[in-house]
């Protein structure tokens, strides 16, 4: 059986600072923006992904690794070690534990 994705309504999406969006995203999106940004040139050099729930939950992260985390209309900046904390902090959001975000970036 082929796999089954609810298109019904949009539960999240990605966007390039260049423009790109995609809806419903999962973790093999996230691995390939994370390829895409360390190739962009530095003006088009981020991305973000938002969850919905009540609220948009968004992170951004630049090509320099600095991070935006917005949630509940709260914004709290980061700098990330590496991509594999980004690729991380980005599943995290996927699974909407918010609370885990947040005490890795305090």
């Amino acid at each position: 059986m082929e796999s089954y994705k609810l298109t019904h309504m949009m539960d999240n999406y990605i966007q390039y600072a260049g423009g790109y969006q995609k809806d419903n995203i999962d973790e093999t999106d996230i691995k390939k923006a994370i390829k895409d940004i360390q190739l962009m040139d530095d003006e088009h050099g981020a991305f973000w992904v938002s969850v919905i729930t009540d609220a948009e939950n968004v992170i951004e992260v630049n090509k320099d690794l600095s991070l935006s985390v917005i949630f509940e209309e709260v914004e709290t900046k980061y700098q990330a070690k590496s991509w594999e904390e980004v690729e991380e902090l980005y599943n995290l959001l996927l699974l909407k534990r918010f609370a885990d975000i947040e005490m890795k970036i305090k």
